[in-house]
């Protein structure tokens, strides 16, 4: 059976991180920091959530850095992708899927975001959405 992550309550933290491409509009995160904190959630921006590297959020390996210190933030209780697009699949090899495995939680993200779905399935057996 795939390991299903815990569930998010009020008051949980979510990490956002940006594993593909920037978000056109920086001022995306903010609002985005907004709802969630007015549904009830903390927030924590992943330390390169905010950076441009060409038409990436960054290098490959600042992506998979970030991606991984929210995994392995005990605080952190579910990761939101701001954004799709592409570049998500540069990081697959570059991620610690027992580590992964170990701390397990609520992965959120669409497009690009769906090799990063598939590899967190078939490396750590874990869901995500």
């Amino acid at each position: 059976m795939p390991i299903k992550p815990p569930r998010l309550c009020p008051g949980d933290t979510i990490g956002l991180v940006a594993p593909a491409s920037a978000p056109p509009d920086p001022k995306a995160i903010d609002r985005s920091v907004e709802v969630l904190t007015r549904q009830g959630f903390k927030v924590k921006l992943a330390p390169k959530v905010r950076q441009r590297w060409g038409f990436l959020a960054g290098s490959d390996r600042d992506r998979a850095g970030d991606l991984m210190a929210m995994f392995l933030d005990p605080n952190v209780k579910a990761i939101f992708c701001v954004r799709g697009g592409y570049g998500t699949a540069r990081l697959l090899s570059l991620l610690d899927y027992a580590a992964i495995r170990a701390h397990p939680k609520i992965l959120l993200g669409y497009s690009d975001i769906t090799s990063l779905h598939c590899a967190l399935l078939t490396q750590a057996n874990l869901l995500s959405f």
